[in-house]
Formats: C-alpha cells, structure tokens, sequence
C-alpha cells in the first residue's frame, strides 16, 4: 500500500530518523560544526526514496557541497582522535574522466581530472556511510555516453573506473544527473527536511510514477544500465514507467547502446536485484524485459570467435525463442499466484535466482555450442557470459538437463527411479520438478490440470516413501567392502556393484547389510 505524502510544493517533508540515524547524523553535523567548513550536509538517494515511502533502508550516501568525500573522511578521523576514539578505515574509489578505448584495451586514470570526484565510504556505528561531493557533468564531443566497465564495491582500494567528465555541481545539478526523480531527492541533515530540487521528485513519489529528471533517450544514451534499472525500480515498487521513458525504451538504439556500452557485470547485477531481494517481483521484472526486447539484450546467445555453434544456433533455436521463455515464466508464474505450489523451498535468494533462471533458460535446454573443442549447454554459456551470474551456472544446467527425468516419470511412481533423479539433483529437487511441469505444460501442450496434479501427486510420493533426503543415503557396502568380499580388483567392476547397492537400498530401504551383501554376491555369481 503506498504511502500518501503530503505537503508536495516547497514545504518541508519530514523524515522521522531511528535512534542509529539520529546519532550518526548529529555526529556528522558535530563533525561539521568543529571544523567550520560552511558545509551543508545531505543524504542522497535511495536512503530518502525508501524512508518516505515507509522502508528501512541501510544506504546512506552523503553529499557534500564544497569539498570531496575523502577530504570530510579525513575530517572524521581527526574528529575521533581529537576525542579520544579510533579512526576508521577509509575506502575510496577514484572516478577518472580519461576513458577507455574503442577496444576497451585501456583503463588508465588522469589524477588531476579526478582529484574532484572522489567517494570516500567507511564504517560508522552498524552500518557502511559513503561520502562524495555534488556533482555536474560536461561531455567531450568525441567521448560523450562512455559508461564505466566496472562496479566496485565498498570498501575498497583505490580503484579507477573510466567515466565521463565530472565537476562540483550545485543540488539542482547533481539531481538532473540521477537517474530517476524518485532517486534524486535529498535529506537536509541541518534542517531536517527534505528537499526536492527538480521539483519531479516528491510528486512522482506521491503517484507512483518512474521517470527521468531530464530527457529519457539521452539519460539512457548517457548510461544504458538506467534501462535496467528502470525496470528494476518498476516491479519493486510497482510503480508504472512514464510515457515518455516508455517511448525511449521502444529505440532500437537504446538496445544496442546497452549491448555495446555496459559490461555483462552490470547487467547480471541488475538482473540479479529484479529476481530477489527485498520487494522484488520477478514476474513482473521479466515481463517488462520480454515487452521491450530487453530479454534479447540481457540473455544474449552466445558469439564470437571462441564459440561454435552445434547446430548453427540461428537455424537450429527458433528466432521468438524468448516467447516461448516467457511462457515458461507465466507458467512459473501460476504455481505460486494461484495458491498452487509446486516448489516447497524458496527459503533464500539462490534458489529464487535459479528458479526463475532456470525458467528463462528452459527453452534453450536442447542446445549446446561448442567451446573449446568441448560441447557445452548454451544455457551455460549464457549464465556465465551474459549475465555473468557463476553461483548458479552449474546449477541451472543440472536442472535443465535432470527435469525431463522426472518427465518421464508417472504414477504409480517406481521408487528406484524417482530415487535416482533425486540423488542426482540433490536438495534442487523440488526446482527440478518446477521444470518438468514446465516441460511438459509449456513446451509440450500438456493439460495443465493434469500436469498439476501429476507433480502435486510426486511431490508427495517423495516425502511419503521417504525420498526426501535420499541423496543423503550412504552405501551399506563401500568400495573396500566389495573388493573384500566379492574379491574384485579396483575398476569397473567395483562400480557396476556400488551402483547395485545404491538400486537395492532405494528398493529395499529397510534392508539389512547382510541382505545387501547376499544380493550383490547373487549378482556376481548369475554373471560369471
């Protein structure tokens, strides 16, 4: 429920602080005082968005007016060793307006230029603080639109990212510059108010609304990841794009900008805080992405000169393959909207990530390129050179390759065999039935009543008979134990037996070591 805010010409809003933020900003503000530097204090961002809207909100980013955010970090320190406490490290991230080259060969930094543009951010109480002074941005003709290839994370050494020219800038200056006007808000730390100099920023909040301080094209063409970001922003607060930032959206040079102008870094971190987090709505996030071909540009098909295809990817994938994603995802979608769950663990942001990739990438499951004289899913490609998100790229092709197992299971269920795709696909297992409904709905045209109800009906065979944890289940009979008593050397044979007494445990999970052993001599002997 959105909150209402009140008061949205030139009047005050007011925040109200916790006790945590009141002490660091009294701090800040005494930091100030003793030093007299004439400088007016304010939070930025989304610390302010999310306050006003009623949600804590740990980022804190202060801007500063008329000195550098290492320079007040400095001023802090002295501040505590004046009174006796310990100093703080400092992490600081250098922004240069020298930039790369075409061939992104080069990333060097010019100090002079970027004495300027400094964020300082250190640890203060229970929380991370970053400093940075107001900003104002000029573009050299030949250089305009260059956008960082990095994102660097606090805190940090000295670490350079190319960017474009930047200066001190007024309020007014350093708000245009944002991304969005519900991002461009500022904290008044001295006066306790909010201040809202684009004058865009409280009303579009109030209504609900995402739109850019300036022109919608040249903010993105300025930084393509706003396009993400502004889809991202959407499904989190449900809040609708303006017409104009729609419109932009709808170029084909804005795409191509995104694809040319950021790294996949970028785009895999942005992806990442559509799928999960805190208020994220992935259907939605996806569904915006798929309207205006974003999902093309974000789960690019692999090229290049290291990759080729098995079989050319562009005969063999069909050309509106992300429709067929999409259906997947509404389809995924469903279990949950409707009260039906298929998926019994949604405990932590992996596996939301990877439910919701693996959905995506369902479509793509038959293909595989080759890299490096080795066949390799194009699944896998994508995860980790398009969105670059490694934690999962394992793990989304185990279930795209292990659901079609479950496919080919029905009722009455055999215990062996639903046991064997649950100690392949571990504690996923419940993702990998996810799949398998998706198969067999969406790709194959399966009736959706019964399709729900075959894996309702599986998802309780496994619980029932106890399969729940069976990739836990050890061998009563190890490597050695055979060798023993069949009298076996190492090889082949060893294995073909250790696969035997996994299949008899999963028949018989109450029998004995004993009875195990009887079995897997009977075997040897029917085969010699």
């Amino acid at each position: 429920m959105k909150r209402k805010l009140s008061n949205m010409d030139l009047l005050p809003v007011t925040i109200d602080l916790t006790a945590d933020e009141e002490k660091l900003f009294d701090f800040l503000l005494d930091v100030e005082k003793q030093n007299n530097c004439g400088l007016t204090l304010r939070v930025a961002g989304g610390w302010v968005r999310d306050k006003l809207l009623g949600r804590a909100s740990d980022d804190i980013d202060i801007v500063l007016d008329n000195m550098t955010g290492v320079a007040f970090a400095e001023l802090v320190n002295a501040y505590e060793t004046q009174h006796g406490h310990k100093t703080h490290a400092v992490g600081v991230i250098k922004v240069s307006s020298a930039f790369s080259n075409r061939s992104h060969d080069s990333h060097k930094a010019n100090p002079d230029q970027s004495k300027h543009l400094e964020t300082a951010t250190m640890q203060l109480g229970s929380g991370w603080v970053d400093f940075v002074n107001l900003r104002a941005e000029t573009y050299a003709d030949d250089e305009a639109h260059r956008i960082p290839s990095m994102v660097c994370t606090a805190p940090s050494p000295f670490v350079f990212i190319s960017l474009r020219h930047q200066e001190f800038g007024t309020p007014l200056e350093d708000a245009q510059r944002r991304d969005f006007t519900i991002n461009s808000l500022f904290y008044n730390l001295a006066t306790k108010s909010v201040e809202d100099f684009t004058g865009q920023g409280l009303p579009d909040l109030q209504h609900g609304v995402i739109r850019t301080p300036l022109d919608p094209t040249i903010t993105f063409l300025d930084d393509p990841l706003r396009v993400l970001r502004a889809i991202r922003f959407a499904s989190r607060f449900r809040f609708p794009l303006a017409d104009d930032l729609v419109a932009a959206l709808e170029h084909r040079a804005i795409r191509e900008a995104l694809v040319k102008k950021v790294s996949r870094e970028r785009v895999g971190k942005e992806l990442g805080g559509m799928l999960t987090g805190s208020h994220a709505n992935p259907m939605v996030a996806l569904t915006s992405l798929h309207r205006f071909h974003l999902d093309e540009v974000v789960f690019q098909l692999p090229t290049g000169p290291f990759f080729t295809l098995h079989p050319p990817l562009e005969a063999a994938i069909p050309p509106h393959w992300t429709d067929t994603s999409m259906a997947c995802v509404q389809a995924l979608h469903a279990t949950t909207a409707d009260g039906i769950e298929v998926t019994n663990n949604e405990a932590t942001s992996h596996r939301l990530k990877l439910r919701w990739l693996a959905a995506v990438l369902l479509p793509l499951a038959e293909y595989s390129i080759v890299l490096k004289k080795k066949h390799v899913p194009v699944a896998h490609a994508i995860v980790r050179e398009s969105i670059k998100v490694l934690c999962v790229q394992q793990a989304v092709c185990l279930l795209l390759n292990q659901c079609r197992r479950f496919v080919a299971a029905n009722a009455p269920f055999d215990r062996v065999q639903v046991g064997l795709v649950l100690r392949d696909v571990g504690a996923l297992w419940p993702l990998a039935v996810d799949m398998a409904y998706l198969v067999e709905v969406v790709l194959q045209h399966s009736d959706v009543e019964q399709t729900r109800e075959k894996y309702a009906a599986l998802s309780a065979y496994v619980v029932d008979v106890g399969l729940d944890r069976v990739w836990e289940m050890k061998p009563l009979l190890n490597g050695k134990d055979l060798m023993d008593a069949l009298g076996v050397k190492p090889g082949p044979a060893v294995k073909a037996m250790h696969d035997a007494v996994i299949l008899y445990q999963l028949e018989f999970p109450s029998a004995p070591r004993d009875d195990v052993l009887r079995h897997v001599r009977s075997l040897q002997s029917s085969s010699t």
